[in-house]
């Protein structure tokens, strides 16, 4: 079997955010093995206006699931958490799988400074 390496960002900017970021990394970590990860760490809204500051976290997960496995599994959880959100218009949780074994599969979140942030504090780690 094939083992994939999927760059995973998490981020929420709920009252409960930190909740919801160590629950969405045991999520994660359900779907393969997480073999590196940031701390959670604050950044600047970028794609949602005005709003509150999110708290972001970047997983590297190695699994044996595919691409679109990945996706459907990590956007099934998104919705279902999103479903009993009670702080709406923030955000509880977001997914998104940002690079798939070295390759950039959502440009926006890979040139985003959250992203960018984490990866390098990945690489001080």
């Amino acid at each position: 079997m094939n083992v994939n390496t999927a760059s995973i960002c998490l981020g929420a900017n709920t009252p409960d955010a930190s909740v919801r970021l160590e629950a969405a990394y045991a999520f994660v970590d359900t779907l393969g093995t997480v073999s590196q990860s940031t701390p959670p760490y604050p950044t600047a809204p970028e794609y949602a206006g005005e709003t509150e500051p999110y708290l972001n976290q970047i997983v590297i997960l190695a699994t044996e699931l595919g691409l679109e496995d990945l996706c459907r599994r990590t956007k099934a959880y998104q919705t279902a958490v999103r479903d009993e959100n009670e702080y709406a218009p923030l955000v509880n949780i977001d997914i998104d799988i940002v690079e798939w074994n070295d390759t950039v599969v959502r440009q926006a979140d890979a040139s985003a400074s959250y992203y960018r942030t984490g990866l390098s504090m990945l690489k001080d780690i």
